[in-house]
């Protein structure tokens, strides 16, 4: 799964990939930002594909990609901006707090899961919301612990909103009504910023509004 696309040089891409057997790894992607190069699609952000990496190892630093082929494209998320956006911050979240060349199948499955459901889901925001809690509690920060010792400046409505996000998956978030996301997302984001910089897909967010 591709992370994200940074340029190196003048063609080349430096990738962040979470890969099934390695984990997080960054790869360089040689002449990929060329109008012709066959590799470009494939090594775009929210693109799921199976690499060909010319590496010594499993343990250079930054293996080259010689070869790919597209997986999956995602493109119900990349064709419509909201969720696009709301992807990308899943995917900003997951790049965050995952260790390089530490592999977890269930971050990874996690991960492509919520892109999935991101897709055709009713309340993207609440999918997303329902993500970044399993994903903190895979990476060691349980928020169910956090709300147990903060509960001076936190509504118990909230609370128990927070609780049932925490213990639904897939479909089924589209079926609960009167959730506060807003305000259940101000928590979240509170609680992600004790530990790592505001995300920067969250600024971008506040200035558009996005918020449905």
């Amino acid at each position: 799964m591709i992370f994200n696309t940074k340029i190196q040089g003048e063609c080349d891409k430096l990738i962040t990939i979470y890969s099934y057997e390695w984990g997080k790894i960054y790869a360089i992607v040689p002449s990929a930002k060329k109008i012709t190069a066959k590799l470009s699609y494939a090594t775009e952000p929210l693109t799921e594909s199976e690499f060909i990496v010319c590496s010594n190892s499993c343990s250079s630093i930054q293996p080259k990609v010689i070869g790919a082929n597209i997986i999956k494209n995602n493109t119900k998320i990349k064709t419509d901006f909201n969720r696009t956006i709301y992807a990308l911050y899943a995917t900003e979240i997951s790049d965050r707090f995952t260790p390089i060349r530490l592999a977890n199948i269930d971050k990874y499955n996690l991960i492509t899961r919520v892109w999935k459901l991101l897709e055709n889901c009713k309340y993207p925001k609440r999918t997303l919301i329902a993500f970044i809690l399993r994903f903190l509690k895979l990476s060691g920060y349980t928020f169910s612990d956090y709300l147990k010792y903060n509960t001076t400046f936190i509504d118990k409505n909230i609370k128990k909103s927070i609780n049932k996000l925490s213990n639904c998956s897939g479909n089924d978030l589209d079926l609960i009504e009167k959730l506060e996301d807003r305000k259940i997302w101000n928590c979240i984001e509170t609680y992600i910023t004790n530990y790592i910089r505001k995300p920067s897909l969250s600024i971008f967010m506040r200035k558009l509004n996005i918020y449905r």
